[in-house]
């Protein structure tokens, strides 16, 4: 059985000035783009990429994740550090407000990557402060290595440098009643009379009722949590089925030594992907401070709010 390799749950151009006057702006097609907030799209690599802008302070951009997830769902894991940081958003290839994909690969990593480096150009930036969870955390890995004079700061929250077979057989043996479950809606999703939206619909539940809460540090407590983080996110399973296919498993620890940017390493003692299993990150990475969050999983940015705005604040050196 393949594991989404640990990517499932753990899981406005710029616009020409012109000597006549302009007609007002609208919502959707702003005449200026920059890091004002606000939401705004720009022509990137040939798609009609959606980014948002929000809060004040330094600018920390947000690598989403390529198993498709719409923005709306890292802004509300990452809203409470906008009192004190810029926060960069942006909508992958055929989620949210972007262009629809031309080509399968247009839902992979690679794009995703390719994407944040084209907006940190159109923000006029030469380097940037860089956050991922998750799937996110792992291709910052890669977006780090690939091109590190163009990464500050790195933060990388529960994520890992690998996940291999032996990884997959260790989770499946921990808990096997959900590996049950996942096996079966594996199986159930091949049904060809479903549409994408009802295997959408069918991944949703299994991850937010089942998946996220065992990746809690209280799976009793965790339904309002994941309905006020994820309840006005889009999910597509096609994204999520394509990085199941580009990644079951996955070893990038070669690439760690190549990371310059200074990085945070965060973990969750209950989380499925163990403190140990994410220690190999930091431990890879020369200029690294890790930092286990107790009462987490896979949320820290929800279960230990404050703790992670604090600790997040100080390792990028706001007051």
């Amino acid at each position: 059985m393949k594991i989404v390799g640990y990517l499932i749950a753990l899981v406005a151009s710029v616009a020409l000035v012109a000597c006549a006057p302009a007609p007002p702006p609208s919502e959707k097609e702003p005449l200026t783009t920059g890091l004002e907030n606000g939401s705004f799209a720009a022509n990137l690599n040939g798609f009609d990429i959606h980014y948002e802008v929000h809060g004040q302070g330094p600018v920390l951009m947000v690598v989403p994740q390529s198993w498709g997830l719409s923005l709306e769902g890292l802004r509300a894991l990452y809203e409470p550090l906008e009192d004190d940081l810029r926060m960069v958003y942006f909508d992958p290839r055929g989620m949210g407000e972007s262009s629809p994909i031309v080509e399968d690969d247009d839902m992979g990593m690679a794009a995703v990557r390719a994407d944040f480096q084209a907006l940190r150009e159109h923000l006029g930036l030469d380097s940037i402060n860089a956050i991922g969870w998750s799937n996110g955390a792992i291709n910052l890995i890669l977006l780090a290595a690939e091109s590190p004079s163009t990464i500050d700061n790195a933060i990388f929250v529960h994520g890992a440098a690998s996940f291999t077979q032996e990884d997959a057989a260790e989770m499946m043996a921990q808990y096997p009643e959900l590996m049950e479950k996942y096996a079966q809606f594996m199986q159930d999703v091949q049904n060809p009379e479903l549409t994408d939206d009802e295997r959408t619909a069918m991944m949703r539940s299994l991850w937010i009722d089942e998946w996220f809460p065992m990746a809690t540090g209280d799976p009793e407590n965790a339904a309002a949590m994941f309905e006020r983080l994820f309840g006005e996110a889009e999910f597509n399973w096609l994204h999520a089925d394509h990085a199941n296919r580009e990644n079951p498993s996955f070893d990038f620890r070669d690439r760690l030594p190549l990371i310059t940017a200074h990085s945070l390493v965060i973990a969750g003692a209950h989380d499925t992907m163990t403190p140990e299993k994410v220690r190999e990150l930091a431990d890879g990475i020369a200029d690294s401070k890790f930092v286990i969050f107790p009462l987490s999983g896979h949320f820290a940015q929800a279960e230990e709010t404050e703790a992670f705005r604090a600790v997040v604040l100080d390792f990028l050196g706001v007051e």
